[in-house]
């Protein structure tokens, strides 16, 4: 199943210079030029995709300081049936994993990157929403170094019908970033500290330069069995205090809830106080 885009031209004969930059299960996604927004991104979703897209509407207009800008939302009917199209904000830089393919971040690029994801995550909860695919791919730096959240895709929201079923024996997860409660499908205990351990384990990643819960791993049950079992070796950093910052990402990935912060605004406070002691930005 594929997108003509000389069709999809015709369709939408505001936008110009339609380029795919990706493709997944559940959508494609073009970048545009607008004539009022200038560059975009066109984002299609597949037939049967409509409710998943819905529910990251909805997030995205919860969280918006943290995440590209949804401006306009439409439906049209094509040979693949009905599709849903929305436009939003491009983005000008890089995603974290294309980043880190040039090695390890230094001490700045990471106390920016865990200030802004944190600080993300302090605005989502307060709103009732978690993101719960925070990830190197899901993460994409301007040229101000600003991180940029992407793909509300399997985003939860408390004050919204889970679309889990409840005794599902596994829930919307990425391998080697989703916690354990998580990919357990444990409802109760699902909520800002699941985000909070997939933002230490990018961190970690940003830092060391790999994730250990994936590399070398057979399989997805390996990564799953790692995540459940090992706790990572904690980072030696020559610029970090009293090994203050090693302490706060060791604490977002503890393999329990009750072991990480209490919430996503007590790690973010606790992060102000360690990026004072650490000459942050």
């Amino acid at each position: 199943m594929g997108i003509n885009v000389d069709w999809l031209a015709n369709n939408f004969s505001d936008l110009s210079n339609l380029k795919l930059i990706g493709e997944g299960g559940q959508k494609w996604v073009f970048i545009c030029t607008h004539p009022k927004y200038n560059q975009i991104v066109l984002k299609l979703i597949k037939p049967g995709g409509e409710q998943r897209l819905m529910r990251e509407i909805e997030a995205v207009r919860r969280v918006p300081s943290c995440v590209p800008t949804i401006h306009d939302i439409g439906v049209f009917e094509s040979e693949l049936g009905q599709l849903v199209w929305i436009l939003e904000d491009y983005i000008d830089g890089r995603t974290l994993s294309d980043l880190l393919k040039d090695g390890p971040l230094a001490k700045t690029r990471v106390l920016k990157l865990a200030h802004d994801l944190l600080c993300a995550a302090v605005e989502a909860e307060a709103r009732n929403v978690f993101h719960r695919d925070i990830k190197p791919d899901n993460i994409k730096l301007d040229h101000t170094g600003k991180a940029w959240l992407l793909d509300f895709g399997i985003a939860r929201i408390l004050d919204m019908e889970s679309r889990t079923l409840t005794d599902a024996v596994s829930g919307p997860h990425s391998p080697g970033y989703g916690a354990p409660e998580q990919f357990r499908n444990r409802k109760k205990d699902i909520d800002g500290r699941a985000d909070l351990f997939a933002i230490g384990v990018t961190i970690y990643e940003a830092i060391s330069g790999s994730n250990p819960f994936i590399v070398g791993a057979r399989d997805r049950l390996e990564i799953l069995r790692r995540v459940e079992t090992i706790q990572l070796p904690r980072l030696t950093l020559d610029w970090d205090v009293n090994s203050a910052f090693a302490d706060l990402i060791s604490s977002l990935m503890q393999k329990f809830p009750y072991q990480r912060p209490t919430s996503c605004r007590e790690a973010y406070n606790w992060f102000l106080e360690i990026n004072e002691l650490l000459g942050g930005n």
